[in-house]
């Protein structure tokens, strides 16, 4: 009989790494392009965010050959962070006693989602930064 993975600690978070599918990395890395943002992790941010305010599950990534990001980075470093998306991920699976190995597949399919949602809100906003940002904060808070 197989050993069961021990339900994930925060800390276990932090040194782990999250990845997505190659192409979702690819979006990723053209969305930090087209909107300025100056770090990896924002876009993965808003991917994540944007994929957890839809209530279904996300399909599992064809892949995950995405350039990988540590937990701290993806996350941050304040627990109270780490925390907060760490709940938001493991309430949107329903289930208790998450493992990392779930998280970390969670983290794939919500941020190639997420990708997903955000590239095709940024070609309807035709390169605009400033109406997509716009939209997109109106749509979440209408949420």
């Amino acid at each position: 009989m197989g050993r069961e993975d021990p339900p994930v600690q925060l800390v276990d978070i932090l040194r782990a790494d999250f990845r997505t599918s190659r192409d979702a990395d690819a979006t990723s890395t053209e969305l930090q392009r087209v909107l300025a943002l100056p770090y990896r992790y924002h876009p993965a941010r808003l991917a994540l965010g944007l994929s957890l305010a839809d209530p279904a599950a996300p399909p599992p990534p064809a892949d995950l050959l995405g350039r990988p990001i540590k937990g701290e980075t993806l996350f941050g470093h304040e627990e109270n962070d780490l925390a907060w998306w760490t709940g938001l991920l493991v309430e949107h699976t329903g289930l208790a006693g998450v493992t990392k190995r779930r998280l970390q597949d969670d983290v794939a399919a919500h941020w190639q989602r997420g990708t997903q949602l955000l590239w095709t809100r940024w070609e309807r906003h035709e390169g605009d930064p400033h109406l997509f940002y716009a939209r997109l904060i109106g749509q979440l808070a209408a949420s």
